[in-house]
């Protein structure tokens, strides 16, 4: 997805951009479907690169740390990886005036393909999954987490009951909704899982990137940290299994046949049948999330169109029925 930038928004990625190279810029475009970063596409007479401005909250010490961690793995297992590039002081990021912290890295050329999957692309998610799972856990040193909320529905659930009592943007709620939430989030709540593990933190199929029906590479790692691989596992699957609105049950299968495939020994028989339970755990939060955004103040999603909050609230809540 790209679309041409105004001349003060170019500016800006260039600037940024000269911070790290030197070659003649020829193009930049918004790019990607990110709902946190900034992320621009750039074209210059030598290469393609893409640059981001990161999220304020985002801690860049803790985004670097992690980084040296998971890259001397993936580079060890020879495993494509977006790399990080240096300024001309020696770092990973670049600072504007404005306080907005900015990185670099080549551009991966690869595919990024949308539901539904044929049986033979589910079955290489499952599969590219449990190998990044098993390099995940050869780390030295256990990740930090850059969102420690993420996947906490107790403290998404805080936060939904705070924004109705407090932070309404007078955007008009539904009660229908609020009802279910109201109806299953014990459900979920009761749903506990093994958190010592490290995972991706957000693989859906937005972040895979394919080369003739095989994975090339994972992208999108700023949620590596500390967690649960069957969440993790559930992420992937409801992204990736999904076929008119539902996950698919057939699809499901394949994609924890090919899962297990390379990580029989990283999933249990009974985490692998708590699966649905999880993606259903995993859609419920998704919705929830939404839901709170679409009639909070301020917001954590970017609202792309009127009533994208909302409707992406909706969807996902009917997935976890």
């Amino acid at each position: 997805m790209r679309t041409k930038h105004s001349s003060k928004a170019e500016s800006c990625v260039e600037d940024a951009a000269g911070k790290f190279i030197h070659d003649r810029i020829e193009s930049v475009f918004s790019f990607g479907d990110g709902r946190i970063n900034d992320t621009y596409r750039l074209n210059t007479d030598k290469a393609g690169y893409i640059c981001q401005r990161i999220r304020g909250s985002m801690d860049t010490g803790i985004l670097e740390h992690n980084y040296l961690l998971y890259s001397e793995a993936f580079e060890k297992a020879g495993l494509l990886f977006p790399k990080w590039m240096k300024t001309e002081e020696d770092s990973f990021f670049y600072t504007d005036a404005d306080g907005q912290h900015w990185r670099m890295y080549p551009f991966i050329n690869g595919e990024i393909s949308t539901i539904p999957l044929d049986r033979d692309m589910i079955f290489a998610c499952g599969k590219g999954l449990a190998g990044l799972h098993r390099i995940l856990q050869t780390l030295w040193e256990k990740p930090l987490a850059v969102f420690p909320m993420h996947h906490d529905l107790d403290y998404y659930y805080d936060h939904y009951l705070w924004v109705l009592n407090n932070d309404l943007s007078g955007e008009e709620r539904d009660k229908k909704l609020e009802k279910y939430i109201s109806i299953k989030i014990r459900d979920f709540l009761d749903i506990r899982t093994d958190r010592s593990a490290v995972i991706h933190g957000d693989p859906k199929l937005a972040n895979i990137l394919f080369e003739r029906g095989k994975i090339k590479a994972f992208i999108d790692l700023d949620t590596v940290m500390p967690g649960s691989l069957s969440e993790d596992i559930a992420d992937c699957a409801r992204s990736c299994c999904e076929n008119k609105g539902n996950i698919d049950a057939d699809m499901l299968q394949v994609f924890l046949q090919g899962y297990q495939s390379e990580g029989a020994d990283l999933l249990s028989s009974e985490e692998a049948e708590l699966l649905p339970q999880m993606i259903s755990k995993i859609c419920f939060e998704l919705g929830l999330r939404y839901y709170t955004d679409a009639v909070a103040k301020k917001k954590s999603f970017k609202e792309k169109h009127p009533g994208y909050l909302l409707n992406k609230a909706r969807m996902n809540l009917m997935k976890s029925e």
